[in-house]
């Protein structure tokens, strides 16, 4: 790009499409003194957004910072996470990784073993205190004692919905601790209320973290903390099966319908364009919602068990977002400086989260952001302390790819293509060959 990227016109669905190229000519220079050690750097920050508001606090963050540092020069390279991970393994098997990036769960375990990821140790506890971050965060960015990613946010599971659905159709809103099949008689009530082109439920069928749910509500995981199956063939067939009953009655959209859903851009979903009343996400999705629609969203919890069962609560807290180092740049003392800005100078606190609709993994942020912060930051904040207070063991690493192969597994039921075990099958035999 020849020119300075404005975020005032800088549309949420051109950031999230165009891609990691999107943009990479684009770098932040520094013009302020500040006394910094250092020699002179150029930094690729390479990662993933989940909304406009995300992308513009990171930008004015990350600009603030060199703003603060002459000779230092940051080139942004954010996009949405399916094309940052795979321009991230095309380079990183380059050997040519972004000097920063971000990483989730999964994207950790696979390139910290391969050596991409620095290992974070050495600049703990100083000049990166993390004592007071939430315990599912740490654990999202440590593989075998070390940790390898500064947790950014702090996310959960849940259930994204219009409770003005619920009054207009008189269908009763459920309560936090609810079964799987209540949640499912709720969506085709919705949908029988609603009429025609209009569903209760998004299909989630291809949703890595509540099928993790589902699986736990079975006394299983998506992965064991050793990153082997943590579920039999038959529970993933139950998980694409309950989702084809829910399509046959009605709950959710078909195929072709919910496929316009398909991809990271918030503005396709049900629940944004009109069709449907709840939508199965994580809760930095929440903000992003929030923005594009007038009507008030609120965040519920995902089933946690099956009717004649007991209800125990499954869901946990962990790092959405992290960000790591790569390991042969030559720049790690200065770019462990800037995540210390974002995460512990008030200034860049200030910026990077207030109005991003990322919860601060810190205990201290997230009190600051409460006192602070926008009403989609306090409803989502409530969230999290509600699952805080009985915490299910946190969210362990598996592949990366689990969406896509999730999406194609259960597209090829709702197509009438496979069977709910032919389509179990095909994913557990394509996740295996990457484990």
């Amino acid at each position: 790009m020849s020119r300075r990227l404005d975020s005032r016109r800088f549309g949420r669905r051109d950031a999230l499409r165009h891609g990691g190229a999107l943009l990479g000519g684009m770098a932040l220079a520094g013009v302020a003194p500040r006394a910094f050690a250092q020699a002179p750097a150029r930094i690729r920050f390479g990662g993933y957004v989940e909304s406009q508001e995300q992308l513009k606090q990171t930008l004015a963050t990350l600009k603030a910072y060199t703003d603060r540092n002459p000779g230092v020069e940051i080139v942004p390279e954010f996009t949405n996470f399916g094309a940052f991970t795979d321009k991230l393994a095309t380079e990183a098997a380059g050997g040519n990784a972004p000097d920063m990036f971000s990483v989730n769960v999964d994207l950790l375990g696979e390139y910290a073993r391969r050596g991409v990821l620095t290992p974070l140790n050495p600049w703990i506890p100083k000049p990166l205190d993390l004592s007071d971050y939430v315990d599912g965060a740490i654990k999202a960015g440590t593989l075998k004692g070390e940790l390898f990613a500064v947790p950014n946010d702090c996310i959960a599971p849940a259930i994204t919905l219009k409770p003005a659905v619920f009054e207009e159709t008189g269908v009763p809103l459920p309560d936090q601790m609810w079964t799987w099949e209540q949640m499912a008689e709720t969506a085709v009530a919705i949908s029988k209320e609603k009429g025609p082109r209009f569903w209760g439920l998004e299909d989630a069928g291809a949703n890595y973290i509540p099928c993790d749910i589902f699986m736990r509500s079975r006394g299983k995981s998506m992965f064991t903390p050793e990153r082997q199956f943590g579920f039999d063939r038959e529970d993933m067939a139950e998980w694409f099966a309950y989702w084809a009953r829910l399509r046959d009655a009605g709950g959710v959209p078909p195929g072709e319908i919910q496929a316009l859903a398909t991809g990271d851009d918030l503005a396709l979903t049900g629940l944004i364009s009109g069709r449907a009343a709840m939508f199965p996400s994580l809760t930095d999705n929440f903000a992003g919602l929030q923005a594009l629609t007038e009507d008030p969203l609120e965040l519920h919890m995902l089933p946690n068990g099956f009717q004649g069962g007991t209800l125990t609560q499954h869901h946990y807290t962990y790092a959405g977002n992290s960000t790591g180092l790569w390991s042969k740049s030559p720049h790690q003392d200065r770019m462990v400086d800037i995540i210390r800005f974002m995460h512990f100078e008030p200034a860049g606190i200030e910026l990077y989260y207030r109005g991003s609709g990322m919860v601060p993994a810190s205990k201290s942020g997230r009190a600051a952001l409460a006192k602070e912060g926008t009403d989609s930051d306090r409803k989502i904040l409530a969230y999290i302390d509600l699952l805080q207070q009985n915490p299910a063991a946190p969210r362990y690493p598996g592949v990366t790819g689990m969406t896509n192969m999730l999406r194609r597994a259960n597209e090829a039921v709702a197509f009438g293509k496979m069977t709910p075990q032919q389509a179990a099958d095909q994913f557990i035999g394509e996740a295996k060959a990457r484990l």
